[in-house]
């Protein structure tokens, strides 16, 4: 190995967890829960779910109520990489363009091998509606109404954007509904928002800017193509590619959520509800392998040797969108009610995720490279529209059901999406029921299904997330709901 690559590897530390810690997570709409509460709740029902979608309707909660959900979430998600740019063979290096044709790697074109993650996670909530009041009903619950998880092959070719993911962020929710006149009414909810996040993926150096700059100046003077356009000649390099993992990371915030509710007659209602965002602050512990020659020994001539194993802090920051929901009701006869909402995300908050982190392994004082790092890596996802629909029919006096269908826009535009993200125009569909088994209780199933159209990637920046993606989630679960 000549001295060249050596001296690459003691710069590869300037900023090699920049980009790094910064996966683009199981985010956009993928994020969303399949379901929060029982499949009849939304933005027009007064019930105690209302605390999570819409705090106006507990203004109309007659008697005390307390809702119990227990469930299971199934998925699929599939993955076939397409690369489309020139790749050289893992183990040379060739740093600038244009690649000499012994150096191309021919297994690197094309379709690689297809990968999936068939992610499995409970979840559960709870809500509870006191009226205490003619005209006031106070309010709690907790729930999740976000979270992902995949684990895909560690050795795919989909490593680059992510190995493993898991995010949560839960909801402790207290809120108050006040009915203003007989017909209206108005709400609040005030949510502290927890979270955990571990993530791991393999980090391709060659594709961070500070790598290029300290590569090209003094005193190692040699041209190379590194940085966040990188050519795919330069890219996924075997001895540059690091496993990198965060483990660990908590986000503690808080938020808010208004809405209005107004029954215009017996039979028609209609309501408005707004979720605000939130910024999630994960800070946790970061580890990046470093067990290579190159960067354990090879450098210590130099005075520079860095552990096997660095680890330091974490932190991990991006936004919960903003939501504006409307919604109508309409109790069509006695037996048979339509509900519907139309549901406005602002998805474009997600501009970029920022990632900073700290360990005195990181410091190298001849180099100018200080213990701490951070790095604002862009997004740029879309606004999204949820709409949905459904029907419900009281069968007998304790007896109802209902079918529910929606459909969810992309958040993540071809140029940004990866596998971390599997996001697409998402179709819903959902059916349940409730059996009444004495006046003040009662028994609800759902079975909720959702995925996304099959949608082939071929303008990916930098040919990271060309390719197909795949993706299915269906969630059952059940509650429990007593009136007092």
């Amino acid at each position: 190995m000549t001295a060249r690559p050596l001296k690459l590897a003691s710069v590869a530390t300037v900023a090699l967890v920049c980009a790094a810690l910064a996966p683009r997570a199981a985010y956009a709409s993928g994020l969303d829960a399949p379901i929060v509460g029982p499949g009849d709740a939304g933005p027009t029902t007064a019930d105690a779910a209302s605390v999570q979608w819409n705090p106006a309707g507990l203004a109309f909660v007659k008697r005390p109520q307390v809702l119990l959900g227990a469930g299971l979430i199934l998925g699929r998600v599939t993955y076939q990489r397409e690369r489309r740019g020139t790749y050289q063979t893992p183990d040379t290096f060739q740093f600038k363009t244009p690649l000499d044709p012994a150096n191309v790697d021919a297994s690197k074109a094309g379709l690689a091998d297809g990968v999936a993650a068939t992610p499995i996670a409970p979840t559960g909530d709870a809500f509870l509606a006191v009226p205490v009041h003619e005209r006031l009903t106070l309010g709690a619950g907790v729930y999740v109404p976000h979270a992902a998880a995949l684990s895909f092959p560690a050795d795919g070719a989909q490593a680059w954007q992510l190995r493993e993911a898991f995010i949560v962020a839960s909801f402790i929710t207290a809120s108050a509904g006040v009915r203003v006149t007989d017909r209206l009414g108005v709400g609040l909810g005030v949510s502290y928002v927890t979270g955990l996040a571990e993530l791991s993926k393999l980090q391709d150096f060659a594709s961070l800017d500070e790598f290029r700059r300290a590569f090209a100046n003094d005193p190692i003077n040699q041209p190379n193509d590194f940085g966040p356009s990188a050519p795919t000649e330069v890219r996924e390099l075997d001895v540059l590619s690091r496993p990198i993992s965060v483990k660990r990371g908590m986000s503690h915030g808080a938020t808010f959520n208004v809405g209005l509710t107004w029954q215009a007659t017996d039979e028609l209602t209609v309501a408005a509800a707004y979720q605000h965002g939130t910024r999630m602050r994960y800070r946790g512990d970061f580890a990046i392998d470093m067990n290579d020659e190159m960067f354990t020994q090879d450098l210590a001539s130099q005075g520079l040797r860095y552990k096997p194993l660095l680890k330091g802090d974490a932190e991990l920051v991006f936004r919960l969108p903003r939501r504006v929901t409307l919604g109508a009701g309409y109790q069509a006869t006695e037996r048979l009610r339509f509900d519907g909402f139309l549901q406005w995300v602002t998805y474009s908050d997600v501009d970029a995720f920022v990632v900073e982190t700290q360990s005195p392994d990181l410091a190298q004082p001849r180099l100018g490279i200080g213990d701490r790092v951070k790095v604002r890596l862009p997004r740029d996802w879309n606004d999204t529209i949820w709409v949905e629909a459904r029907a419900q029919y009281r069968v007998t006096d304790w007896l109802r059901g209902w079918v529910t269908a929606g459909y969810q826009s992309p958040a993540s535009p071809d140029r940004t999406i990866d596998v971390a993200s599997p996001d697409g125009h998402r179709l819903i569909g959902g059916a349940g029921g409730e059996l009444q088994v004495t006046e003040g209780f009662s028994l609800l199933g759902d079975v909720r299904l959702q995925g996304i159209l099959p949608r082939t990637v071929t303008e990916s920046d930098h040919d990271l997330g060309n390719g197909t993606y795949g993706m299915f989630l269906a969630a059952i679960g059940g509650h429990l709901r007593f009136r007092f």
